[in-house]
Order: C-alpha cells, then sequence, then structure tokens
C-alpha cells in the first residue's frame, strides 16, 4: 500500500496507479484526505472499483455530457414528439440541477433534494415519478461502467400528499347521458368509450380505418400535440402496441353508420380541419356545460340566474368528466364482459400488461366488496335471522 504523501496544504495524499493507455503512458488517480486515515480509506474505494472492471479516469466526466448521450440515444428511438418534448425538458431540469457535477459525484442526496422540492411546489405525483425515471436512466448508463450502482436506488420520498388526478370509468347512468344528449361532442364520447382510442388516435382516424363488416377500427396513425406548435400527423403510435386493430361491438357500428360522412376525418372542426387543442378543449367543454345544465342539480346561485331571461352559466353539479374516463369505461366494459387481461391489453394498446393488469385488479377488488356487501345485506335481513334461530 502506497504511504499517504503530505502536501503543503496539509492535505494527504495517495496516487494509485490505474495502468498504461493505448500510447503506453502510464496513467495514475489522486485521491486526498484531511489525515492518512481518511486518504488511505478513499485509495481503497478506488482499488475496489477498479475490481470491478470501472473506468476510473471516467468518472470526471460531467454529468451533462452522459445526460445529453443519453438523450440523443432516447430521441433516436421511435418515440412521439411530445415524449421527446418531455424528455428535453427534465433533461435541462436536472443538467442545471447537477451543473458542474462529474459523474462520479452524483449521490442520492444530490437527487433527492430536487425531488422534494417538487413536491413542495405541489408537482403532481405521476411528474415526480417521470422526472426520477428520468434521472434513472441516465444513470443507469454509467452504472458497471463508471458507476459501481445506481444513486437513485438509495433516492427515499415520503408519499406526497398532492391527489393525484382520479381516473374512472362512467356509472350505467353516466354512460346513458351520453347516449341521449345529442352535441357536437357525441361521437367522440361514444366512439372512445366504446373503442378506447386515445385522444390523438380519434384526431387521425379516418372512415378508412372502420371496417363494418369486421366490426374492427384499425390504428396505424397518430396526430401529436407538441407543446406551442401545431398538430402533426404521424404514422407511428404511443408505442408498437399502439398500432393495433381493435374489435368493437355492434352497438359502436350501427352508431357510427348513422354519421355523416361530410370529411374524411371522423371527428374534425367546425371547418372540416384537423382538431388542435383548444379545439378539442372547446368541444369537450361544451359537452360538459350541456350534460351540467341537463343532468346536474341546481344550486341555490342557479336558482337565482333562472329569475333572470336569457342563457345561464349553472354550477357543475356533475362529476367534470375527462376524456381519458372515456377510455378507462371501455377497459372496464371488457373486464365486466370477461375478456382476459391479454386480450384487454392489445385491445388498449397499452404497452405494458402491468398497466392493464392494475385497472383489473381494482376492478376485481371493487366487485369483490360489492359482493361482500350482498352477503351482509342478506345477513342482515330479519328475515332470514329469524329463519335461522328456528333453525
Amino acid at each position: 500500500m502506497t504511504k499517504p504523501k503530505k502536501r503543503k496544504d496539509e492535505r494527504y495524499r495517495v496516487q494509485i496507479y490505474l495502468g498504461r493507455d493505448e500510447n503506453g503512458k502510464s496513467r495514475y488517480k489522486q485521491v486526498y484526505g484531511k489525515s492518512p486515515k481518511e486518504a488511505n480509506k478513499k485509495a481503497d474505494k478506488v482499488r475496489l472499483e477498479l475490481g470491478k472492471g470501472l473506468d476510473i479516469l471516467s468518472q470526471r466526466d460531467t454529468f451533462a455530457q452522459w445526460a445529453d448521450d443519453w438523450l440523443r440515444g432516447k430521441k433516436a428511438a421511435k418515440i412521439t414528439a411530445g415524449q421527446k418534448a418531455n424528455y428535453d425538458h427534465a433533461v435541462s431540469v436536472w443538467k442545471e440541477e447537477l451543473s458542474g457535477l462529474e459523474i462520479g459525484q452524483i449521490r442520492a442526496d444530490d437527487i433527492e433534494r430536487k425531488l422534494i422540492s417538487m413536491q413542495e411546489e405541489n408537482y403532481a405525483d405521476r411528474t415526480i415519478a417521470f422526472y426520477k425515471s428520468t434521472i434513472k436512466q441516465i444513470l443507469r448508463r454509467a452504472v458497471g461502467r463508471v458507476l459501481a450502482n445506481n444513486p437513485v436506488d438509495q433516492v427515499q420520498l415520503t408519499t406526497s400528499m398532492h391527489k393525484a388526478e382520479k381516473r374512472r370509468a362512467l356509472t350505467n347512468e353516466e354512460q346513458q347521458w351520453i347516449w341521449d344528449t345529442p352535441h357536437r361532442c357525441q361521437p367522440v364520447a361514444i366512439i372512445m368509450m366504446l373503442s378506447g382510442l386515445r385522444r390523438g388516435e380519434l384526431a387521425a382516424l379516418t372512415w378508412q380505418d372502420i371496417d363494418f363488416n369486421n366490426n374492427t377500427i384499425t390504428v396505424n396513425k397518430v396526430i401529436e400535440y407538441p407543446p406551442n406548435d401545431v398538430p402533426t400527423l404521424r404514422h407511428m403510435t404511443k408505442s408498437d402496441c399502439s398500432m393495433r386493430v381493435i374489435d368493437v361491438p355492434q352497438k359502436l357500428i350501427d352508431y357510427m353508420q348513422s354519421l355523416p360522412r361530410d370529411n374524411v376525418l371522423i371527428v374534425h372542426t367546425v371547418t372540416g380541419r384537423v382538431m388542435t387543442v383548444s379545439a378539442w378543449t372547446a368541444l369537450w367543454s361544451s359537452y360538459m356545460k350541456v350534460l351540467n345544465r341537463k343532468y346536474g342539480t341546481r344550486t341555490p346561485a342557479d336558482l337565482e340566474r333562472m329569475k333572470n331571461p336569457g342563457q345561464h352559466l349553472f354550477d357543475m353539479t356533475i362529476p367534470p368528466f375527462t376524456m381519458h374516463w372515456m377510455r378507462h369505461t371501455f377497459c372496464t366494459i371488457m373486464y365486466l364482459a370477461g375478456v382476459d387481461v391479454v386480450q384487454a391489453r392489445a385491445q388498449m394498446g397499452h404497452a405494458d400488461v402491468t398497466t392493464t393488469l392494475k385497472i383489473y385488479t381494482h376492478l376485481d377488488a371493487a366487485h369483490k366488496r360489492k359482493a361482500a356487501d350482498k352477503l351482509n345485506a342478506y345477513f342482515s335481513d330479519n328475515t332470514v335471522q329469524t329463519r335461522f334461530k328456528k333453525a
């Protein structure tokens, strides 16, 4: 073991031989400590990492270098413009947070500190998870090459108090509201509810994609909505699994056959163009207001407004449906119809079957609770109790 040498600045230095480079020149790694013991401890760590085959000198590469390399690889893969924009932003945030740090200097505390600040700023749990996943993927490339382990694995976060977006299926009554309320948005809600299409998939759907004889919808393209950009048609979907043929019920086929074919696109703006983000927002908001006017309970403030003539904007007293609820409804309908989880995954276009399993598992638990409630109701019935006492 090399004896630590004392420097003029009162620190102790140990020099570790790393071998020779391609030109035959010797390479060394210097470590420093406030005492001989501390310097030797650091030297032992370097030797241990050498024994694991790690490239010690490359540990001095900046985090930004590794992040940029990872991002280039991610962009070269088949991902949507929206996903690229999300990764761009996440990488820029981490580069700013870890500015100036070498890849080998990053610790779990550095990462944890940023994620906790995001919790304090009330970021959604899904957003925090995405940022954590991004930094984990970047550092995963370095594991076994310059890092012995991934610092993200040591990050510990307490459960956020931020309420996640509630996603559920429509009740039978709410589904009937959709069927009984004509509106320019009604085809959007019904098609999504009985096919599970995503917004971008529906925006790109043409009449040629519908097979009325075999009751199928082919999904082979998507309209992307990049931030601050115009809608873009891409002949690829969110993932390879999203390229699919959906078997849809006859009820949807019958409904779609009744729709006017006044455009190549099934859903479009009033001027016949591709739906934009603002067009979607305005259309969906309008439909929710119509449903609320028809099925909502009038509040005291609403009753006051009704005393005056003209149109009134009533308080929303029905659940504010989202488009994703329609997709969730389709998955629930498949569960109730007995469609197995593998087929349901194919129908939904989920990249990972665990996504479908989470929905099915939740539905399993909910229906088991309902079965238990029925049993409790049965045994609480006075007639049943009397019958048992007589027996």
